[in-house]
Formats: C-alpha cells, structure tokens, sequence
C-alpha cells in the first residue's frame, strides 16, 4: 500500500513540476551546463504549457514517467526555468548524495517559487495536522491558476500548514498542492533501502468557489488514507476569517478549526481548536513601536504575555521582545543599534547568547563593509554552565540580494571553551536571492573540537 501511494503521489508531484519547473536527468560531467536529455534517462519529464493540458491529465499523464530507469545507480536531476538551472545534484540509487556528498539538506531545505508556482525540497513541515512529527524529508509544489496574484494571505512554504493557514483564493482561481516524503534524510548517508521511511505525503485542490469562499478537498497518507476537505470564509464586510478542516478517518472524524479577528492592522487574534488542545494568540501595537502580545495553549497548560518594542533613524535603532510564562519564565530578544555599534542579545531558559558588532569599513567605491565582532555563549547542562566565545572579523558586499542576505561573505573567528579553542571560516555566496552557496571551516564548537568542513547549498 505505501509504495503505491508513493508512486501516486510522486508522479502527482513530477507532474506539478512539469508546468513551471520542467526537470531533466543530465550527465552532469565536468563543467557541462546543458539540458539535453540522455537517450537512457532515469528520468524524462517533457514541459507542456498551461492552456493544453486540464487538471487531472495534469496530474495523472505523469504517474507512469516516474519510474523509467536505466543501468546506472545515479541520478542525475536538475529543474530549470526559462533554459536557467535553479537547482542540480546528483543522487545515488539508494538516496545519497553521490558526485557531492559534502553538499547537504540534512537540516534545511531548497525553496523557489514565481507568481505560477512554489517548490521545496528538503527538511519541511507537512500541510496536514500530522499525528506524528510535524517536519518530514521531502519534495511539495504548489501551482497555481487564474488570479493567483490577487490571493488575499500568502502562503509559506517553510511554515505550510493548512488548518492554521489555509489558502484565500479570489473567484476563478485555484491552487494544486501536492507533497510527499518520510523519516529518511535523502541527503544523509544511511542503509541501501530505495524506500522512505514512514511515507507520508498528499494532495489537495483548493479553489475559489464564490466571493470571500475557497474550498479545498484532496487526500492525505499517513498509515492510513484519510480524506480532506476544507471551507474557509474571508469577510470583506467584517474583520473575520474562518476556517473549517475535516479529516475523514476510518475511526471517525477530525474538525479542526481556526478563527481569526482583525478590525484593525494593529490588532489580531487568532483561535485554533481541534479535539486535543485550544490555542490562542494576540498581538495589539497601542501605538508606533509598542506592541503587546499573549498566547496560550490548553494541551500544555502553557500562557505568556509580552511586549514588543521598536524603534528607528538614522543613528540609532532599538527592536526588543519580553515575555514571561506561567512559570514565572523570561524570555527576552534585544538588537540594538548605536552608529557603527550593534549589540543583539537572547535569553531563553536554559540557554543565554550575546553579540557584539563594530562597523570599522563601509565603502561604496569598493562596494565592501568590514566589521569586527566578539560573540559570547553561556548553556546550563546538569548542574554545570557552558561558555563558548568566539572573536573574529567579517567582510561582505554592500550588495544585497534579499533582506540580511548580501551578495558575498567572508567571516573569520577564533573561538575558545571548555572543548578546547581553534579556528572558525566561513564564507558564502549568491547564486541566486533564495540560493546561497555557504562553505564552513571549524576546529572548535561549543559541543566539540572535532574539525570539521562543511559545504551547504540552501535557501536560507
């Protein structure tokens, strides 16, 4: 049953992808960039454009494609977009990383997405209310249809859950997501299996059925096949959304619920309920730069309040958030700014961090900027406190591609604690706004004073 399921809804997803992000298996050999197909291809996916082709041919033309394997052990795999590669790796038969076994999504994912579609691959949360652990390892695309660029709450990828956040879809328009994966990390090394661990995937269709009303049904897998439908109603007349999810189980059925009020810019509050647990949330900004905040939830008896503040010019900048729990816990994030001085501080629990930058270089003609910083570290293990401290210096574009993302970075620190003391390098570079290439050298951690080398490809 799973590897059915599977090929289903893998060939659902080759089939997603097909519309905006045609892939091809490549030779990937030396230095060569091309896109022309193998006469043996582990995989083939040929592009059709959106007018020809209707939804469920769409999903279903590409079921049998995915399985058309050659001799080899590798596959190669690239997505492109308008002849421009936007992601390439080579996996061996087993899920490992082959031709580049230092390049790793082991912890976070790749992510691209246009106005016509969103695709992630790697570490991710699953759109359903999963039983077991929320993040799985796998590959979702969205594709969307007719004015999807009018879509009243935009969805994100890193955080898709559709009982929290559904999608808003204007009259007319529509949305196809599928998603699938498992336990096993197919970027980390692990036994020979070709199966996922724990498949889990689905699908789901969501359209704009009338003015301010967007229904969506589709299926999800977990062990079990369950069914999944849901209304969501957007009010242009009052400041109300509701959402209602079903999951129609063998055992029964799964209402989950979410209520959102918001009469004004400054001031929502969100309500979940589903069989096991009520949640809350609130955030009231009283006036420019003050907020207030609260959340609660009943299945661990949790509640905090807080405040946020923030302020800014030219000289000096100030964003700090305070909460205390029931447990009479703070919690406190401050970054602050003074000239060419930052100092970022977070506090939790267990766990305290503190950061202190100084501008020393910003040139334009060079089109650079030179900082140097020291970064401090304290962790209660047992009865005994940790420290780590690292001192060092940063050089990076004054080009940036995306918030807090330039252009390049090189970062050179020497950190010392009790697992010794050694170097740290870093450095990173753009490839594309949502695709860094990040290489890093560290003889000493908090943790260890193994050496290691690390090369990333990612979106963060």
């Amino acid at each position: 049953m799973k590897a059915i399921v599977a090929n289903v809804l893998f060939g659902s997803i080759f089939g997603c992808l097909i519309l905006n992000y045609p892939a091809h298996a490549n030779p990937l050999v030396g230095e060569h960039s091309g896109l022309e197909i193998p006469t043996s291809p582990i995989l083939s996916v040929t592009a059709f454009s959106n007018d020809k082709l209707n939804l469920v041919p769409q999903v279903l033309n590409f079921v049998d494609r995915i399985v058309t394997v050659n001799k080899s052990d590798n596959l190669n795999f690239a997505v492109a977009q308008d002849k421009q590669v936007i992601f390439r790796d080579s996996f061996s038969a087993n899920g490992n990383f082959s031709d580049n076994p230092s390049i790793s999504l082991e912890k976070g994912s790749y992510s691209h997405q246009d106005q016509q579609g969103k695709l992630m691959l790697g570490f991710q949360q699953t759109f359903w209310p999963s039983k077991n652990n929320q993040k799985y390892w796998g590959l979702t695309t969205i594709e969307q249809w007719g004015e999807h660029s009018n879509q009243k709450q935009k969805l994100n990828l890193r955080k898709l859950n559709y009982t929290n956040l559904a999608p808003t879809l204007p009259s007319g328009s529509s949305a196809l997501t599928v998603s699938g994966g498992g336990n096993k990390n197919l970027a980390k090394k692990a036994d020979s299996s070709r199966e996922f661990e724990k498949f889990r995937g689905g699908v789901t269709f969501h359209s704009g059925v009338a003015n301010n009303v967007t229904m969506g049904v589709g299926f999800v897998y977990e062990d079990l096949l369950v069914g999944f439908t849901q209304l969501t109603y957007d009010s242009d007349r009052i400041p109300v959304r509701t959402t209602v999810s079903l999951l129609a189980k063998e055992s029964g059925l799964d209402v989950y619920s979410h209520v959102r009020f918001k009469p004004a810019e400054n001031f929502v509050f969100n309500y979940y309920h589903d069989e096991e647990k009520q949640k809350f949330d609130f955030n009231w900004g009283m006036i420019s730069g003050f907020t207030l905040t609260a959340k609660g939830n009943s299945q661990n008896e949790s509640l905090s309040t807080g405040v946020k503040i923030a302020i800014h010019n030219d000289f000096f900048a100030l964003t700090a958030q305070a909460a205390m729990d029931n447990q009479q816990n703070l919690h406190w994030k401050l970054d602050s700014r003074i000239g060419s001085l930052q100092f970022i501080h977070k506090t939790q629990e267990q766990k305290h961090n503190s950061e202190l930058n100084i501008n020393l270089l910003d040139s334009k003609p060079l089109g650079i900027k030179c900082s140097a910083y020291v970064k401090y570290e304290t962790r209660q293990v047992k009865q005994n406190q940790e420290e780590f401290t690292v001192w060092g210096g940063r050089l990076n574009s004054q080009e940036k591609v995306g918030k807090n993302k330039h252009r390049w970075s090189l970062d050179l620190g020497y950190g010392y604690g009790a697992q010794g003391q050694g170097a740290i390098a870093s450095s990173s570079v753009a490839l594309e706004p949502n695709m860094i290439l990040k290489l890093t050298y560290q003889e000493i951690s908090r943790v260890s004073d193994d050496t290691k080398i690390k090369l990333q490809l990612s979106s963060k």
